[in-house]
């Protein structure tokens, strides 16, 4: 499996630097800084899944910094919510993986209420994905 990681760390590294280097020539657009935070998230799980915990915290932090850039430009949006949940639940899933436990609190409680008013501004409609509030749930009690 290392080996897997180790080839999954260099295609996300290679794609990250790519985001990167759109990002140097096209600017803060919405969808340069979406690619660039998925990017980011990509090449976190694969350095939490290879136990490189701080790397996985730094590349989920910038994320989740440009989600927070994307929300306080675009606002509410069904997308721009999910993106922002996801990047704290991973987060916090590092978090709590460190024991930081309260961190992991602070990042899944937030997570978790996005993923209730993304819920709700979609509300319900068959035709909509819900965002999964109870694997949330089940997290902070874990750790409460």
């Amino acid at each position: 499996q290392s080996g897997r990681l180790d080839a999954a760390r260099g295609v996300y590294e290679e794609s990250l630097s790519l985001r990167r280097q759109l990002h140097a020539a096209l600017g803060d657009s919405p969808q340069v800084l979406r690619d660039l935070s998925v990017a980011l998230n990509k090449l976190g799980d694969v350095e939490r899944q290879s136990s490189r915990l701080e790397a996985a915290r730094g590349a989920y932090e910038e994320s989740l910094g440009l989600c927070r850039k994307l929300h306080a430009a675009l606002g509410d949006s069904p997308e721009v919510l999910r993106d922002l949940s996801v990047a704290l639940n991973n987060l916090g899933d590092v978090e709590q993986q460190s024991s930081r436990l309260e961190a992991a609190r602070s990042v899944y409680a937030e997570a978790l209420e996005l993923a209730h008013r993304f819920n709700q501004l979609l509300g319900d409609s068959p035709n909509t994905m819900a965002l999964e509030t109870g694997s949330l749930e089940q997290k902070l009690a874990r750790i409460a």
